[in-house]
C-alpha cells in the first residue's frame, strides 16, 4: 500500500503545471503504451518551427485507431511509436478514446452512458481540438515549405501518384521547390527537408525506421493515402462527413474492398475498453 501511494504521488506530481491538453498524450500513453501528441496543429507547427535546427531528425507517425490495434498486437510496432518525434492523433477515434476513459465521474450508469454521449458529440463535430489530420498536416507543410523557400519529396503511392502529388502542391503553391517524386528507388543522398513518404501503415513506418539515420532530412511523415487524394485518384470525404468523424465510412462506400481493414474497429473498442489509466482527464484544452 504505502508503495503504491508513493507511486501515485510521483504520478501526480509529474503531472503539476502540465496543462490540460498535454495530459491527453499522458491518459493514451497509460491506454496504449505510446505517447501521441495533443495540442493541436498550430502548436505542432511551432514545435516543429523550434526543433528545425535540432540535429536529430523529426519523425512524426500518424496514428489513428488502426495504429492502436496493431500497436497492440506487436510489440515491435509499438516500440517504434515510442521512438518517433512525435506521434499525432489522426482520427476523432482516438479523441473518443481519451475522453471517455480520462473522465472517471459519476454513477455506474453515467459510466455506462459516457461512450455513447462522447460518440454523440463527436457526431456533431465537436471535441476535435486535438485532432491533426496526416492529409491536413502535408498540406501546411507544403504551404510553410513554399513560404521558407524549403525542398519536399514525395515518396511511394502507386504508379505516378507521388508525381501527380507533386504537381497538385506546386499549381496550389507555386514556390514550393520538389526535390522528388518517385514511387520507389529513394536516393539518400538527396538533401531534402520533408520527405513525405506513402507506403500505407506499418510499412511506411517499418521503411523510416529502417532507413532514419541514412535520411538527410529535417522531418520525415508517413502519410499513409494521402497522395491518393492529391493526386486525384480518390475523393476524400466532403467536409460534412469529416467533421463528424466519418470519413472512414465514406471510404468504405466509395471502396467496399477495405471492409477487412474496418474490423479493426470493434478490436480498437475493446482496446478502449478493458483499458485502466490511472490519471483522470475530464475536459481537453483548446489549442
Amino acid at each position: 500500500m504505502k508503495i503504491e501511494k508513493m507511486k501515485k504521488n510521483e504520478r501526480d506530481k509529474s503531472l503539476d503545471g502540465i496543462k490540460d491538453n498535454d495530459k491527453f498524450s499522458v491518459i493514451v500513453r497509460e491506454m496504449f503504451n505510446f505517447p501521441i501528441f495533443g495540442r493541436g496543429m498550430q502548436s505542432l507547427l511551432n514545435e516543429i518551427e523550434k526543433s528545425w535546427e535540432k540535429a536529430e531528425i523529426m519523425w512524426i507517425a500518424t496514428v489513428n485507431p488502426e495504429f492502436v490495434v496493431e500497436a497492440n498486437n506487436s510489440p515491435k510496432f509499438r516500440h517504434m511509436l515510442n521512438t518517433t518525434w512525435l506521434n499525432v492523433p489522426d482520427g476523432v477515434g482516438i479523441v473518443w478514446a481519451v475522453r471517455w476513459k480520462g473522465n472517471r465521474r459519476g454513477s455506474i450508469i453515467e459510466r455506462f452512458w459516457r461512450p455513447i454521449k462522447e460518440g454523440l458529440a463527436i457526431l456533431r463535430g465537436e471535441n476535435r481540438e486535438v485532432l491533426i489530420s496526416g492529409v491536413e498536416l502535408m498540406d501546411q507543410l507544403c504551404r510553410v515549405a513554399a513560404n521558407l523557400g524549403k525542398y519536399v519529396y514525395f515518396l511511394g503511392g502507386w504508379g505516378d501518384r507521388a508525381k501527380k502529388t507533386a504537381n497538385f502542391f506546386i499549381n496550389k503553391y507555386p514556390k514550393l521547390k520538389v526535390a522528388g517524386a518517385k514511387d520507389e528507388n529513394f536516393d539518400f543522398r538527396t538533401k531534402i527537408d520533408y520527405l513525405f513518404v506513402a507506403y500505407g501503415m506499418k510499412k511506411q513506418e517499418e521503411w523510416i525506421k529502417a532507413n532514419l539515420k541514412r535520411l538527410n532530412a529535417g522531418l520525415v511523415m508517413g502519410v499513409g493515402r494521402s497522395f491518393d487524394y492529391y493526386s486525384g485518384e480518390l475523393d476524400r470525404a466532403p467536409e460534412s462527413w469529416r467533421k463528424r468523424g466519418l470519413e472512414w465510412l465514406y471510404s468504405l462506400i466509395k471502396q467496399p474492398s477495405r471492409w477487412r481493414r474496418q474490423l479493426r474497429l470493434p478490436g480498437f473498442i475493446w482496446l478502449v475498453a478493458k483499458s485502466r489509466p490511472k490519471t483522470e482527464f475530464p475536459e481537453l484544452g483548446q489549442d
